[in-house]
């Protein structure tokens, strides 16, 4: 059983504006540790799945940043979309050039911006659901075990136990459900069948071909059309011909919600998926206060903030709950409960003339 791993890097990273760039989104930047996200990924995954068994779907952008950073890595598993299209067709893409190369291994597909903390039984994990998936040919995905009502992730509802393999317990998925509001996501750790959407998948790569081309035809029939160039010096050129054209939809929205062969695999394996800076408040070293710090920084009766300020001195003077980010050309002070609005300043950027920080 051959075992591919494919790290989707195509995000922006808005989220963590403003040190993340459209020319250097989060995965480029080292936000949780010495390491970038990319190259922590690729690390993470390098004991289960050799290098050239790796595969990195990226913007067309960023694909030769990548390469520095993992030059190791052989220059045709570097695959570059031209436009962003979400999660759907970069699977589509990745999964094909597989289905030419080895119809029946099985894929792993993982962000290239999470955080995994407990390493070793990630790797444990992804060993034994590989064998499930190779076995069953199942869609396979991950939950992650919920310690809080969390009201910035999706969440998975559990159904009946239909294989015990290795250390895991796989699930039926009864529903995909979308991203709650606080009251919802009590009762969901309260009723304790729920578990959060990790969004890494593992599948025989003949599976997921099978789903695309069941639920997603549009896709499918893309990716078939590609198939002879893909792995020769035309593929650049035919993957830009029919990208255009793609839906912008997501692997669980087009395909997951809707098989009926997915299984779900609940996991703990210190998962944080880096999602916006009040996430670091998990990460990143806390004071006396509960202020998550990178950088200089003191506090005069500050408390629960997140402060990233590497180059200057950052004082705060008796606030609560901020996010302030200090970076050469632009400062972000933004209270924690709307860190999920930094997104939409990409709009605001746009209209006052200051596209070039984006």
């Amino acid at each position: 059983m051959d075992v591919h791993t494919v790290i989707m890097a195509g995000g922006s990273g808005v989220r963590f504006w403003p040190q993340s760039r459209r020319h250097r989104p989060k995965q480029l930047l080292n936000i949780v540790g010495e390491k970038t996200m990319i190259r922590a990924t690729v690390d993470r995954v390098i004991p289960l799945t050799p290098i050239d068994k790796i595969m990195i779907v990226t913007g067309v952008h960023h694909s030769e940043k990548i390469h520095k950073q993992i030059p190791e890595m052989p220059e045709n598993s570097i695959v570059a979309e031209p436009v962003g299209r979400n999660t759907a067709p970069c699977v589509a893409l990745a999964a094909y050039k597989l289905a030419k190369r080895d119809p029946e291994a099985v894929m792993v597909v993982l962000p290239a911006d999470h955080l995994i903390t407990k390493e070793e039984e990630f790797r444990s994990v992804l060993r034994d659901a590989a064998k499930l998936a190779a076995d069953t040919g199942d869609l396979i995905t991950f939950g992650i075990i919920p310690d809080r009502p969390e009201t910035g992730y999706g969440y998975i509802q559990l159904g009946p136990m239909i294989a015990e393999f290795g250390g895991l317990k796989a699930h039926r998925v009864e529903r995909f459900v979308e991203k709650p509001d606080l009251i919802t996501a009590q009762s969901y750790l309260q009723h304790g069948d729920y578990l959060w959407n990790s969004g890494m998948f593992i599948w025989k790569v003949s599976s997921i071909v099978n789903a695309l081309q069941r639920y997603l035809p549009v896709v499918s029939k893309a990716m078939e059309s590609l198939t002879p160039f893909l792995d020769t010096p035309d593929e650049p050129k035919a993957i830009a011909e029919v990208y255009e054209s793609l839906p912008d939809i997501s692997i669980d929205y087009g395909v997951m919600e809707r098989a009926d062969n997915v299984l779900v695999v609940p996991v703990d394996v210190g998962w944080n998926d880096v999602g916006s800076w009040t996430s670091l408040q998990d990460v990143w070293n806390t004071d006396e206060e509960g202020n998550a710090i990178k950088g200089k920084f003191l506090s005069l009766n500050a408390k629960g903030c997140v402060v990233s300020s590497p180059q200057k001195l950052t004082a705060l003077v008796g606030v609560e709950d901020l996010i302030v980010v200090d970076t050469p050309d632009a400062i972000l002070v933004c209270r924690k409960d709307k860190a999920q609005d930094i997104k939409q300043l990409q709009q605001l950027l746009v209209k006052h003339g200051y596209q070039g920080l984006l």
